[in-house]
């Protein structure tokens, strides 16, 4: 029989206890007799494909694995859902929050993620930065039944929503984490910023309040990386580097395996499970911050440097909306 036969049969034997046997198990999930399944276990007679799925479902056991066997190069990804209409955006939510409650807790567990804007977990806990999260992905995503022109004052979400998305940024705030900021990762968000006022959609008093709400969660992040160390159960680093070029990544590790999270469109990624492609990924992720700045441990003059070159940013901004407020209109 082939190499996949007996690395799929070698992994049925690790997922069941010892002390069950693994041949009446095999011939109750698939509703045969308990000589077929014997056949099956000693390689005598192959899985059909029905039959696999249906044990590799029951015990966890990835196809992606037995596809790659003897593919080297070659590795299957799995994608997130698209977003299509308004109630996706909840189910996105919810689904974000199932993949990171598994990793809450585990002193085991961790994510390495390379951002190359501000991470958008860091807009979640707050429902004015959401909103206007939201209200930016509502203007660049096909959704249906979206006024893309209404002005942010009139842009509301559901609460239902907004539960959703803190509790994944409460539950990614409570993982171990190592974040690698870009230079510029507050000028994305910022541009936005800039351009819907320009747009006329948001007004001067929104761009205020979103202002000061980001301030408020980069405050956040700066106590974090001066005291976390002290009053956290879960570890946070935080580098910047100004070469970063790569878009967002993520790297999300425990004892038994590796994830590689990469997004190919706007709140869509691809993630992969083959270690080989996952372990390159965090290998070159941790290359790059040889060239990066560990602000955590830094000290305090390039922390506090770090940071308020931030919020000057953020001041920049507001300042050039203010002065295109101030002038006046001509026919």
């Amino acid at each position: 029989m082939s190499t996949i036969s007996e690395y799929f049969i070698t992994k049925l034997k690790k997922q069941v206890p010892k002390n069950i046997s693994l041949t009446e198990e095999v011939a109750a999930i698939l509703g045969i007799n308990y000589d077929a399944a014997y056949r099956r276990l000693k390689n005598k007679v192959a899985f059909t494909i029905e039959e696999t799925i249906l044990l590799a479902k029951k015990f966890d056991i990835s196809l992606n694995e037995l596809y790659e066997i003897g593919e080297s190069n070659s590795y299957l990804v799995k994608e997130t859902s698209s977003i299509k209409q308004l109630h996706d955006f909840t189910i996105y939510f919810e689904n974000l929050h199932q993949e990171l409650k598994f990793l809450v807790g585990r002193p085991d567990a961790s994510i390495l993620f390379s951002a190359r804007e501000l991470p958008m977990f860091y807009f979640f806990n707050n429902p004015l930065l959401l909103r206007f999260k939201i209200f930016i992905w509502f203007a660049i995503l096909k959704v249906t039944h979206v006024n893309k022109n209404i002005k942010f004052s009139d842009f509301t979400i559901l609460d239902k929503l907004i539960q959703n998305a803190q509790k994944v940024a409460e539950a990614y705030t409570t993982i171990n984490l190592t974040e690698m900021w870009s230079y510029g990762a507050i000028n994305n968000v910022l541009q936005q910023l800039l351009y819907f006022y320009r747009m006329k959609q948001i007004d001067l008093a929104s761009v205020q309040e979103i202002c000061i709400a980001l301030k408020n969660e980069l405050k956040k992040i700066e106590y974090r990386t001066l005291n976390g160390e002290n009053n956290q159960t879960t570890s946070y680093h935080l580098y910047s580097n100004d070469l970063l070029m790569m878009n967002n990544s993520m790297i999300v590790k425990n004892k038994d395996k590796l994830t590689f999270g990469y997004p190919y469109a706007l709140l869509k990624f691809f993630t992969i499970n083959n270690q080989k492609a996952c372990k390159e990924q965090e290998l070159y992720i941790r290359e790059q911050m040889h060239h990066a700045t560990c602000i955590t441990n830094t000290s305090i003059k390039e922390h506090r440097a770090f940071f308020n070159h931030k919020y000057a940013k953020i001041d920049q901004v507001l300042a050039v909306i203010k002065n295109e407020e101030s002038k006046p209109l001509f026919l």
